[in-house]
């Protein structure tokens, strides 16, 4: 995924997962400006706010995501941010790719220091699980 520079849309991905906060931003930025259609900047803006742990810019941008999986799927962080797990594993049905339900579930479900552990190897090998 480095060589994928030239793919903005891609390197974001890698520049997230790796935690490269230097270029992160300006991957960022040449989303912003490349992608000027209001829903698709609301997943990657839904997604980098997550990666910043910025809630307010997760909850900002959930209503213009357009595709319902992804939608449901920033809510139900917002849910389990917010303590709200009964509403969250109620939403959770909604979302129909299983990856995106294995990972909330899997978060949702763990306590204590199996959750700091889980959400840190999530962090590292799935990135889109914690952020986008």
């Amino acid at each position: 995924m480095r060589s994928q520079k030239s793919n903005p849309a891609l390197y974001i991905q890698y520049v997230l997962a790796n935690r490269l906060e230097d270029e992160a931003g300006t991957v960022m930025e040449q989303q912003m400006s490349k992608h000027k259609r209001v829903a698709l900047q609301a997943t990657f803006k839904a997604g980098y706010g997550l990666y910043c742990k910025d809630m307010a810019a997760v909850q900002e941008a959930v209503p213009y995501i357009r595709h319902a999986d992804y939608r449901a799927y920033y809510e139900v962080v917002l849910l389990l941010e917010e303590g709200k797990s009964t509403q969250a594993r109620e939403h959770l049905e909604s979302i129909r790719k299983q990856w995106m339900r294995s990972a909330l579930l899997a978060v949702e479900a763990s306590r204590g220091v199996q959750r700091y552990a889980l959400y840190k190897e999530y962090e590292r090998t799935l990135p889109q699980a914690v952020e986008a």
